[in-house]
């Protein structure tokens, strides 16, 4: 039997010294200690056989949910802001007789949306970490030796510019509805 847990947290857990260990790294075979005392021994192959079955068996899946979850941001943000501008029709058209340029109706109508997206964004990063560390630990329990959960701060921002990317893509083609919806639609529909 072998529980495997970050040294910090097993210190925690078992209430122990900070400077308390429990586990030897060598790279021979150790012969100072008792085979009684001796729990489990793990080999680098052992560590890596892990890693190696998931990347040969998951490591491409990665880049089809990757995008995957473009294409979705892509249509729900595209729906989201279709749904403001088609809610703001009368007031846009509204604004255009009034002789507000295309600029001034996007920051009107555009960016408070922009703000939100963003931020929700940064939300969702922290919120989508926690719920995947979890996940990770109840899915790799089974596993022998210890994954730890990490995500480099690199993806993070990869993931951050890739929503902006997506983001400006769905603006400009909501730029062009803004710019088509004719000024008589204010006159259209007066109740």
């Amino acid at each position: 039997m072998a529980l495997y847990m970050s040294k910090s947290y097993f210190n925690e857990v078992f209430n122990c010294q900070e400077e308390y260990f429990n586990g030897y790294f060598s790279n021979k075979k150790i012969t100072d200690l008792k085979d009684d005392y001796i729990a489990s021994t793990i080999t680098q192959d052992d560590l890596t056989k892990v890693s190696r079955q998931l990347n040969v068996s998951m490591g491409k899946m990665f880049y089809l949910v990757e995008g995957f979850a473009m294409i979705m941001f892509i249509m729900l943000i595209y729906l989201l802001t279709k749904m403001i501008i088609e809610n703001n029709k009368v007031s846009i058209s509204m604004v255009k007789i009034l002789g507000y340029t295309s600029k001034e109706i996007q920051k009107m109508y555009v960016h408070a949306t922009t703000i939100v997206i963003m931020i929700s964004t940064l939300l969702s990063f922290g919120i989508t970490t926690w719920i995947l560390s979890y996940a990770f630990k109840i899915v790799f329990e089974e596993y022998a030796g210890w994954l730890p959960f990490y995500v480099e701060g690199s993806v993070y921002i990869k993931m951050f510019i890739m929503t902006v990317i997506s983001y400006l893509f769905v603006m400009m083609i909501q730029m062009r509805k803004i710019k088509k919806i004719p000024m008589d639609e204010a006159l259209k529909n007066v109740e």
